[in-house]
């Protein structure tokens, strides 16, 4: 259910926000609503880093425009699709230094 909030900020801004939204095709009210579920979404990353560094998985903490972007890069014909795994995989190969097993 969505309820009514009332939100008071420097007419600038707010006339700012309301031509951003229109360019973006959004309105300033979604747009808030980004931000506060994205909040969220960083505190539970946050909160999951802080348990033995585990990473965040699916679209719980995925930023809405990493989500607009999902599946636009489809894989070649004959190609494996790239899975979140498979990315985490490959950022632990370019960032450990294989001589000492530790991060560079």
């Amino acid at each position: 259910m969505n309820t009514k909030l009332t939100l008071r900020m420097d007419e600038t801004l707010i006339a700012g926000a309301k031509d951003y939204a229109a360019a973006h095709g959004s309105s300033v009210s979604q747009m808030v609503a980004n931000y506060f579920a994205a909040l969220s979404r960083n505190a539970v990353e946050e909160n999951l880093q802080g348990d033995g560094g585990a990473k965040p998985s699916g679209s719980a903490c995925t930023s809405p425009v990493t989500l607009s972007l999902t599946g636009i890069l489809k894989p070649l014909p004959g190609q494996k699709p790239v899975s979140e795994d498979d990315y985490y995989a490959y950022l632990e190969r370019k960032h450990l230094d294989t001589s000492t097993g530790t991060a560079r």
